[in-house]
């Protein structure tokens, strides 16, 4: 099966999606002479986005993400190169509708807040592990903390009769 991708101004190609999602974002990369760096993504006829670009599997098929004979529109990806935040997501059409650019930055505010939260969560889990409590005594020793020496109890320790 195929599927159509529009580009340019009204331009449109056909795909075999029946690859791995990532040979096919190379394709359309080639394709419309794009860098290698750049992010794509493929949007349907009411903007929602695939996110492709964010499959945590990039050698799963394509076509289980793109339904067979349907029109996609190719969206190129801008993200911050300090932070990696999501700036904008803009069609690569020559006069896109206002109603699709309003639907795609709604949706490149989603993933930068889902982005801020993931990091939020990892740094949360950071500091959780850092502090863990001995099991013997109850005390809380911190762990990987830069600049500190360990806790070493300075009491007599009981020994167990075998």
């Amino acid at each position: 099966m195929f599927v159509y991708l529009r580009h340019g101004d009204n331009e449109q190609f056909l795909v075999n999606p029946n690859c791995p999602v990532i040979l096919l974002l190379e394709h359309i990369k080639v394709k419309l002479q794009l860098s290698k760096t750049d992010l794509v993504d493929l949007c349907d006829e009411g903007g929602a986005l695939k996110l492709l670009f964010l499959s945590q599997q990039p050698q799963e098929c394509a076509r289980l993400q793109l339904p067979p004979r349907c029109y996609f529109t190719v969206c190129s990806v801008h993200r911050r190169v300090m932070d990696g935040a999501y700036v904008s997501i803009s069609p690569l059409l020559a006069n896109p509708d206002p109603a699709l650019l309003e639907t795609l930055q709604t949706q490149t505010d989603s993933l930068e807040k889902t982005r801020v939260t993931q990091l939020r969560s990892q740094e949360d889990e950071q500091k959780r592990k850092s502090v863990v409590k001995s099991k013997r005594r109850g005390r809380a020793v911190r762990l990987d903390i830069p600049g500190e020496k360990p806790f070493h109890p300075t009491g007599r320790r009981r020994r167990r009769r075998s």
